[in-house]
């Protein structure tokens, strides 16, 4: 793990200057040429951008575009502010974020960062980000507040720091009908019904035969295939959807949203003779397919 000041402005000459560049790269890719294209879209001179970041010369992102030196990683974020753009769109990340990533996305060299929390020397934090001793627990609340992240990300990055592979977050998983119909039933009733009263209102307001075994099997998570063994789920839910007021998709799972969605969108293409997407799916939708929806859009109600 190299800290701050060995993973930025570096100078490759030589073969051994070479290898040193590619081992203490910021974990941000860096591009010199699109640096300047995106100070050229700017509209900004070499000299503005050194100005604005506290540089006393142009010199230095000169050195930038032709990538004979790498800017500070502190400086990355303030650098894609002043031109305008996203930091991870010019300077995307290589990985998960460890202690370094922290402080330099938050604009902090080691001493700046270790003079704004009580307890903290560069020392101690250089230990910790070269993965040589951890920070002590009373320094992991400031310091995250310092960085703007809370103090499980930042644990996180101190383990990354120390070479310990942390797993992705899981992604969350998307709400089950059960979890959408007590969501809306809560919504709908100041109390709770059972699920006979819940029943009975269904059926009085669309006409379904619900009974109070279907609402309480469903409600408790029951598949609808074994709540309503005798074909009658699409009617079920299509009454439950209309008593709640809301789509009929939306009792779905994405997937099967997604995989109806596409399969309407293929009927209107098919309909309408015109090709869903360009090159074979490879250019997107079509402008005919787009000019149709369009044209439905307009002249849906609300």
């Amino acid at each position: 793990m190299y800290l701050l000041e060995a993973r930025g402005d570096r100078s490759p000459s030589t073969p051994a200057d070479q290898r040193l560049r590619e081992a203490t790269l910021p974990p941000r890719r860096f591009d010199g040429a699109e640096l300047r294209a995106a100070r050229r879209r700017a509209d900004l001179t070499q000299k503005q951008v050194a100005k604005s970041l506290g540089l006393s010369a142009h010199v230095a992102v000169a050195r930038w575009e032709k990538e004979e030196r790498f800017p500070p990683a502190e400086k990355m974020v303030g650098l894609a502010a002043i031109l305008s753009v996203d930091v991870d769109e010019l300077f995307p990340r290589e990985g998960p974020c460890d202690l370094v990533d922290l402080r330099c996305d938050a604009g902090y060299t080691q001493r700046a960062a270790a003079d704004e929390v009580e307890g903290l020397t560069k020392y101690i934090l250089g230990d910790a980000e070269g993965g040589r001793r951890r920070l002590k627990p009373h320094l992991i609340e400031p310091l995250s507040r310092l960085y703007g992240v809370d103090p499980d990300a930042l644990e996180a990055a101190e383990d990354r720091s120390f070479g310990m592979t942390v797993p992705p977050p899981a992604p969350p998983r998307p709400p089950g009908l059960a979890e959408k119909l007590n969501a809306l039933v809560h919504k709908t009733f100041r109390d709770d019904p059972t699920p006979e009263m819940l029943a009975d209102a269904v059926n009085a307001r669309t006409g379904t035969r619900l009974t109070a075994a279907h609402v309480e099997a469903l409600l408790a998570g029951v598949s609808v295939a074994d709540v309503f063994t005798d074909g009658t789920a699409e009617v079920a839910l299509a009454g439950l959807a209309a008593f709640f007021d809301v789509p009929r998709l939306a009792l779905e799972n994405r997937a099967g949203v997604e995989l109806r969605v596409l399969s309407d969108l293929q009927y209107l293409a098919a309909h309408h003779g015109i090709a869903l997407t360009v090159r074979g799916g490879d250019g997107g939708v079509s402008s005919e397919m787009l000019a149709v929806l369009k044209d439905l859009v307009s002249r849906t109600p609300g």
